[in-house]
């Protein structure tokens, strides 16, 4: 296995950055600058991912290449930080290192749960979810094999808009865009396989609790949770805006208990979608350099 890094640069206690599922390590680019002022901030692809080595996926796997990239960097006792599945993979970093600085986890608590939609009736969710899932399964089978030109071409004018909705630069999207994107004699293909690679580790969400696992932590740990602000405008089927609002106040419900039981536990709740490190990478800088400072502070 080989896991690329970006240095960003910087002084003092070490971060290691890490994203979400079938992103890459360029969606840092904006909020990593800012915590460089403070940290030596590197940030990784995971397995599977932009230029890192395939390899079997495990979420013990995707946690020893954690600690590799710490060791090879030479990074001491560093904070490890995560969106989406970066923060499930920083979460269970820290809960076999209860000596690490700070783990933060900036909105990856795992698949919903039926309970967590508050208000809906419970056929009424799984009606929805199994529409969204097999919705899901019909854009990504398009995207398995080899893709054209025109696929392509869309691919990036998608990410684009998805840059102009969420406020960010559109040569960052497109850049990660093209990270993800492996040129060969066979053609043009995402990474990882939308139908293979990047379906097995999404399939595997529901094998990790992350609420169990915040309860087991014992290093300090921020915990972001994303609250749309319009949660009407979020693409997709016109049911989806009110079904993501009520899975976000169950959401928001279940930290806040995580939080008022744990002492090491710290919540920021933020308006925004699950991009929130693209609408409001100030804010989520300020919120982790000040929990960061009063970690080793203490230590």
């Amino acid at each position: 296995m080989q896991i690329a890094v970006r240095d960003f640069g910087g002084s003092g206690s070490g971060l290691v950055l890490i994203h979400g599922l079938s992103r890459t390590l360029v969606d840092w680019s904006l909020l990593a600058p800012l915590l460089a002022a403070r940290h030596h901030v590197v940030a990784m692809d995971v397995r599977g991912h932009g230029r890192s080595s395939d390899g079997p996926w495990s979420w013990a796997a995707a946690v020893a290449d954690v600690d590799t990239v710490i060791g090879q960097v030479g990074l001491k006792r560093p904070a490890v930080m995560g969106h989406s599945l970066g923060g499930m993979i920083a979460t269970l970093w820290g809960r076999e290192h209860p000596e690490a600085s700070g783990v933060v986890n900036l909105d990856g608590h795992g698949n919903p749960r039926p309970e967590q939609y508050l208000g809906l009736d419970p056929d009424y969710v799984a009606e929805r979810r199994a529409e969204l899932e097999a919705l899901q399964k019909q854009q990504l089978a398009a995207l398995g094999g080899p893709l054209s030109t025109g696929q392509v071409e869309a691919l990036t004018a998608q990410q684009r808009a998805i840059a102009a909705r969420l406020g960010a630069p559109e040569d960052l999207f497109v850049e990660g865009l093209q990270r993800m994107l492996e040129v060969s004699a066979g053609g043009v293909r995402l990474r990882p396989a939308p139908d293979g690679y990047a379906a097995e580790i999404y399939a595997s969400l529901d094998e990790v609790d992350m609420f169990a696992a915040y309860r087991e932590l014992r290093c300090p740990l921020l915990l972001f949770s994303a609250v749309a602000a319009e949660p009407g405008a979020i693409p997709g089927p016109p049911w989806l805006g009110g079904l993501m609002s009520a899975f976000r106040k169950g959401q928001t419900r279940d930290l806040e208990e995580v939080a008022a039981e744990r002492p090491n536990v710290r919540l920021e709740t933020l308006a925004g979608a699950h991009g929130l490190l693209f609408e409001q990478p100030e804010a989520i800088a300020q919120a982790t350099l000040d929990f960061l400072d009063g970690t080793i502070r203490r230590s």
